[in-house]
């Protein structure tokens, strides 16, 4: 599942959440939004909740049915359509004195022509719980029997990191990337995934925080792609996406306490995983251990040294927590016995590096010109000073 940035109804409807958040805003919508309001919580989250714990709620005319009907009951007398097309209605709870009620346009009228013609309600079973292990493919059943003996608890992430930490921490709090920068994001770290990794065939590859499994299409002829993730609902997309027969396995596991033996992977990714961690040093460890020797790691990372950064503490202003540095995250692989073959920048924008400017240059986040700028930057800024950077680590 990815964000359908080519869907004009889809792309206007974000474009209008992004210029009205605000920091503490909670959004409720559809799960495709969560690649692009990093914020945004699931229909699923409603269950019991009231209209008035979100300040907006991105409703699809097509999808009633999976929001708990007592919500999208009390939902219209405690919110205003203030945003409608022929896919979307979004309501705000608390919206501005100038925002017009949509109420009697006809995109609004055909949401509750749907909404009332919606069947009863059935009744909802009791949740059952997961397996920690999902089986993987059964070409695989046999390869990974001695790899996870069995799974214990998990505990790499806490709940709060998995649901309120965005993917691009430098633009907490409250910051939220522009579709066209954060896919061309996503762009640049698949090409270095592709160059650091080449070539991929045949190779046995852990995927550490896997969430929906959208990396392992970039690995072509791997004999194996094992994705690891604490979260239930990430693997619950993942599974579908790859299904039998295919090279790829799922687990729900620790990345600090990953159920492999030693020497079980020639190559090991850790995207957009190492900020969120609970313990960095014991997932680098344990990717480490499960590597075979000359066995490859690739690491990414919200750089806390970088130029933006580094103008805010010059000037004592705020800045984001977690991150690493890279010579620090360096000296992390060294501990576990990977040495740092490669680095790379990725993505810096002068206007990040100007305190107070981010907002007045809000627009650009969209404009194809400064966003291919912002990559070029970041690939000759280098690991040192872009917003963010990978790191390419090989097993002795």
């Amino acid at each position: 599942m990815s964000f359908p940035h080519d869907d004009k109804p889809w792309a206007a409807t974000a474009e209008f959440l992004r210029s009205r958040l605000a920091a503490p805003d909670r959004v409720l919508a559809p799960d495709p939004f969560r690649f692009v309001i990093p914020r945004a919580q699931r229909y699923a989250e409603a269950e019991g909740a009231e209209p008035r714990a979100f300040a907006w709620i991105v409703v699809h005319k097509g999808q009633l049915a999976d929001i708990p009907r007592g919500f999208l009951t009390a939902l219209t007398t405690a919110a205003r359509p203030i945003f409608a097309n022929e896919v979307f209605v979004v309501f705000a709870t608390a919206p501005l004195p100038g925002d017009a009620d949509l109420n009697e346009t006809p995109h609004v009228r055909a949401f509750h022509a749907n909404r009332d013609a919606l069947p009863p309600e059935p009744p909802r079973p009791a949740a059952a719980r997961r397996p920690d292990h999902i089986a993987p493919p059964p070409a695989l059943a046999a390869a990974l029997a001695t790899a996870i003996p069995a799974l214990r608890p998990a505990r790499g992430f806490s709940k709060a990191e998995q649901r309120d930490a965005p993917p691009r921490p430098w633009l907490a709090p409250g910051g939220v990337p522009g579709v066209a920068r954060e896919r061309a994001f996503q762009d640049e770290t698949d090409r270095l995934i592709a160059d650091y990794l080449a070539p991929s065939a045949g190779l046995a590859v852990l995927d550490i925080g896997c969430g929906a499994g959208r990396l392992g299409a970039l690995l072509p002829g791997a004999a194996l792609v094992a994705g690891i993730d604490i979260a239930d609902s990430a693997l619950a997309r993942a599974l579908p996406r790859h299904p039998a027969p295919s090279p790829f396995a799922f687990a729900r596991m620790d990345a600090a306490r990953l159920g492999f033996a030693e020497a079980s992977f020639d190559a090991a990714l850790m995207i957009d995983t190492i900020d969120s961690l609970a313990d960095p040093a014991a997932a680098l460890a344990e990717a480490a251990r499960v590597l075979a020797r000359g066995g490859r790691l690739m690491v990414t990372a919200h750089n806390k040294e970088s130029l933006p950064l580094r103008a805010l503490r010059r000037l004592d202003l705020p800045i984001p927590g977690r991150g690493f540095g890279v010579q620090e995250l360096t000296g992390m692989l060294r501990a576990v016995g990977l040495t740092v073959t490669r680095s790379d920048g990725l993505f810096l924008s002068p206007g990040w590096a100007l305190p107070g400017a981010s907002a007045a240059l809000a627009p650009l986040e969209e404009d194809p010109e400064f966003v291919e700028a912002a990559r070029i930057l970041g690939r000759r800024a280098g690991p040192d000073y872009a917003l963010a950077f990978a790191l390419l680590a090989r097993k002795g």
